[in-house]
């Protein structure tokens, strides 16, 4: 799916294809060096990753000109509140821990799908347009 999105979509698709599969590779690169990680205990390199991810898709989301980034970025919010309570909390949350911190990666693949197919049929149906929102205009005071 991100593929998809870093040869069909604009800019903001392919930055968000990007930090998504970033996020993949480092968790994957962990998992070669660290060996294998258990949710059933709190990892420190899982909420480095969520804390790193959501704020680039935050950031991405306040200058996309489209919606589902902020999805995207809420989806991330709860995988960072997972690996806080997995933080907080030690004994019981192994489940918990996954389903916060895993399911979103799933949900985000979707959105983004979804979001480069819009992002598609609006370009053939208006043509190019800005994929960034333009900057907010700063206004001086007199005097």
């Amino acid at each position: 799916m991100a593929a998809y999105s870093v040869a069909r979509g604009g800019q903001p698709e392919k930055w968000c294809a990007a930090i998504i599969g970033g996020e993949v590779l480092v968790d994957l690169l962990i998992l070669l060096v660290a060996g294998p990680r258990s949710f059933g205990q709190f990892q420190f390199s899982r909420i480095l990753l969520d804390a790193v991810a959501c704020a680039l898709l935050i950031a991405v989301a306040m200058r996309a000109n489209r919606m589902y980034p902020l999805a995207l970025a809420a989806a991330q919010i709860v995988a960072l509140i997972g690996s806080i309570a997995a933080l907080l909390a030690s004994e019981g949350m192994a489940q918990a821990f996954w389903a916060m911190t895993q399911a979103p990666l799933f949900i985000q693949l979707a959105l983004l799908a979804l979001g480069t197919l819009a992002h598609g049929m609006r370009v053939a149906r208006i043509g190019p347009y800005n994929c960034w929102s333009p900057p907010v205009a700063r206004h001086s005071q007199p005097g």
